[in-house]
């Protein structure tokens, strides 16, 4: 008897699971701090021909920069010459920015082309190295798909040529105007800044500044470690984390961080040994907290997450990131009131956090309240325009309120900034369907 109501319990908690997860089939939040990662050689699918409609408004120069962070990202995944021409086909000249000072007339990439300039300009002239970039670039050169991959591959080789003639650039000196024209704090807080904006090229950058400054600071490796890992540079990231840990044997959040890269390289023994170091440390600050309680959610403790930020946000109210975070793991457990609570403390404390705008109209979404989650999803894109997930979340909740032709115009938004992505196709052509149908 007892065996057959072991039996019964462990089927009505799969009949539970199942109904949680096509009750949150809808709205899937991106996890916190981290974009899902991208399956390589992804497939386009496309069910309906014809053209893009034409986008809401030109992209901006940060919204090319996030574009050629996505290009590297792919090339560093092994994209063929076609999955690149694709890429670049898909932008279209239609995408041009508004890039002050370009004389180019927008066709064949030619604004892409003038951006990329610019930011090769920037790239030679700041006096830290740029390894990783720059070994990306030269390969995107070496696919040959037109004239903006010959010129990555020429910045690229520009910056590994100066660094192997300036052996002592990735040293600090006491004249150097990088250690004296900026503080240890402005590097962490404006490559912090690119980390929430999705700028990972230019947070790249903004960190090993950072290292030049203050070569072996446990917090620059943690930033490093987090960019790193943000653009599918595991091993690296892995460096940059173990040697902040030696610096600071106890560095909650650069083990939790560890063991976040442990389980995208699906090395759980490893992710779970880090994350059950992060739990067994006693915090000693607020950040610390909010770092264990990531540990503990990766450890499926909800609970004494809870407990963990509501200490950390007791003694420190003022983290934003802090309530966020909090907000994420009321999410989690589907107390969605609870998570829009979290979140709107974050926002009141830093009103252009986007994450929080993000996930905010998510769990709007999931009480059916799709007009305060539209509200959501365009402060969020008003903040950063280029998040991907942002319009597509937008669309999904116009298809809901019937607005077709609106959510179609955010599906190809989304697809101007990831061309070859599945999910905003399989969207984008549901919608154009209905409008046949209808």
């Amino acid at each position: 008897m007892m065996q057959f109501m072991q039996r019964v319990v462990k089927t009505l908690g799969r009949i539970w699971q199942q109904l949680i997860r096509l009750w949150q089939q809808w709205f899937r939040r991106s996890p916190p701090q981290s974009f899902p990662k991208k399956p390589s050689n992804r497939v386009r699918v496309e069910t309906v021909k014809g053209p893009l409609h034409q986008p809401t408004k030109p992209l901006s120069a940060a919204e090319y920069e996030f574009l050629f962070s996505e290009l590297l990202d792919g090339v560093h995944r092994g994209w063929s010459q076609a999955q690149v021409t694709q890429f670049l086909k898909e932008i279209g000249p239609e995408s041009a920015p508004n890039v002050k000072g370009s004389g180019a007339d927008g066709s064949d990439n030619e604004v892409y082309v003038f951006w990329l300039r610019q930011f090769g300009s920037r790239l030679l002239n700041s006096p830290v190295p740029n390894h990783e970039l720059a070994r990306r670039m030269v390969r995107l050169g070496q696919l040959n798909c037109g004239q903006l991959c010959v010129v990555a591959g020429e910045i690229g080789q520009n910056l590994l040529d100066r660094e192997a003639n300036t052996p002592s650039s990735s040293a600090a000196t006491p004249d150097s105007p990088v250690s004296s024209e900026f503080t240890l704090e402005h590097y962490l807080q404006l490559g912090q800044i690119h980390l929430d904006r999705r700028q990972y090229p230019s947070a790249l950058t903004t960190f090993e500044q950072g290292a030049n400054h203050s070569p072996n600071h446990p917090e620059v490796l943690y930033g490093l470690g987090l960019v790193c890992h943000r653009m599918g540079l595991y091993q690296e990231a892995i460096g940059h984390l173990t040697e902040a840990l030696a610096q600071k044997p106890e560095f909650v959040a650069a083990l939790t961080q560890r063991g976040l890269v442990y389980k995208a390289l699906n090395d759980l023994e490893a992710a779970m040994a880090d994350f059950e170091s992060a739990v067994g440390m006693k915090p000693r600050t607020p950040e610390e907290c909010c770092a264990r309680g990531k540990a503990l959610m990766q450890l499926k403790q909800p609970f004494e997450a809870i407990a963990a930020y509501e200490e950390a946000l007791t003694t420190h109210p003022e983290s934003h990131q802090g309530w966020y975070d909090w907000g994420n793991v009321f999410y989690d457990l589907q107390r969605y009131d609870e998570a829009i609570a979290a979140y709107d403390r974050a926002l009141d404390l830093q009103p252009d956090y986007a994450p929080a705008w993000l996930n905010r109209g998510a769990a709007l979404g999931n009480l059916h309240r799709y007009g305060e989650a539209i509200a959501a999803f365009e402060k969020l894109l008003e903040i950063q325009s280029h998040d991907y997930h942002g319009w597509l979340c937008l669309g999904q909740t116009l298809e809901r309120l019937n607005r077709v032709p609106e959510a179609i115009a955010a599906y190809e938004r989304a697809l101007q900034l990831r061309p070859d992505d599945p999910t905003a196709w399989r969207y984008r052509n549901a919608a154009l369907l209905d409008i046949k149908k209808s």
